[in-house]
C-alpha cells in the first residue's frame, strides 16, 4: 500500500539551495521548428547543435544566476525562486533571428571573482556606475557586465573598484577583461586620452553538469524577430513537497 511521506521545509530549502545558489544558466534560442524535446529521450547536445548562430540580428545568449537571496521562504507546497528575466532583443538590421524553442542549460566558466585592477585609466569622474559590459577579452568569455565605483579622482589603480553584475559565460580563471577608454568616454566616466580599463578574472564557476538542458519552452509556432523588436522570457523555478506543520 502506498504511504504518502513527508518532507520539512528546511529541508526542501536546503535541496534547491544546494542546486541552484552559486549556479549560472544560460538562455538559448533555438531554431527547430517541428521538432519536440522530450526531456530523458532527446539528447541535449544534438539538440542544441539548433541553436540561432551567435550574432543573427543580434542574438546572444541571456546569463542568469541565483544568489542565496533568490530562494524564498516555503508557500504553496514548495520552495520557490525568485523569477528571472532574459531578454532577447533584435539589433535592427536587416538579419532576422528565428526561433521555434528557447533552452534554459546549465552554464560554465561564470566569473565569480575579480582580481586586481591591472591598467587603469589616468584620470577618471567619481562616483558609482552601473551594469557596464565588458568590451574584449583575452580568452573566449562572453556576456559580463560590472558595477564600477570610482574615487580619489581616478588617481590611481586602487581607485577602482569593479564588481560582477552578470557573470557571463565560457570565462577562465586569469582570462583578462578590457573597458576600453571609448565605452569609458561615452558613459561620462573619463577624458578622452585617459586610457583603457583592464581587470584579470580571479575565479569562474564550472559545474560538472556544464552544457546539460534544465528546462525547454516551445513556442506556438516559429518566432521572427525582426526591426529592433524584442522577446522576452520569464523564468519561475520551483522545488515542491509536503511537510507537516
Amino acid at each position: 500500500m502506498a504511504i504518502a511521506a513527508k518532507i520539512s521545509s528546511s529541508e526542501l530549502t536546503a535541496q534547491i539551495t544546494n542546486r541552484f545558489v552559486g549556479n549560472s544558466f544560460e538562455a538559448r534560442l533555438i531554431d527547430a521548428t517541428g521538432t519536440t524535446y522530450e526531456p530523458g529521450t532527446t539528447n541535449d547536445a544534438s539538440f542544441l547543435t539548433f541553436e540561432v548562430p551567435l550574432g543573427t540580428g543580434g542574438y546572444r545568449r541571456q546569463v542568469i544566476s541565483y544568489s542565496p537571496g533568490d530562494v524564498s521562504t516555503y508557500t504553496d507546497d514548495g520552495v520557490a525562486l525568485t523569477t528571472k528575466a532574459t531578454i532577447f532583443a533584435h539589433d535592427g538590421g536587416g538579419t532576422t533571428t528565428d526561433f521555434s524553442h528557447v533552452a534554459l542549460v546549465w552554464s560554465t566558466g561564470n566569473a565569480s571573482a575579480l582580481g586586481a585592477v591591472t591598467t587603469a585609466p589616468s584620470a577618471a569622474v567619481d562616483g558609482t556606475y552601473t551594469n557596464i559590459p565588458v568590451d574584449t577579452t583575452t580568452g573566449s568569455g562572453a556576456g559580463m557586465t560590472v558595477d564600477l565605483t570610482v574615487t580619489n579622482s581616478g588617481a590611481a589603480s586602487t581607485d577602482y573598484a569593479v564588481s560582477i553584475v552578470s557573470a557571463g559565460y565560457d570565462y577562465a580563471a586569469t582570462d583578462g577583461i578590457v573597458f576600453l577608454e571609448g565605452t569609458l568616454a561615452g558613459l561620462g566616466i573619463v577624458s578622452a586620452g585617459a586610457g583603457n580599463l583592464a581587470v584579470t578574472i580571479d575565479t569562474v564557476n564550472t559545474p560538472s553538469n556544464a552544457g546539460e538542458i534544465l528546462s525547454v519552452a516551445q513556442t506556438t509556432s516559429s518566432v521572427v524577430l525582426s526591426g529592433g523588436n524584442e522577446a522576452v522570457f520569464y523564468w519561475n523555478l520551483k522545488q515542491f513537497g509536503y511537510y507537516s506543520v
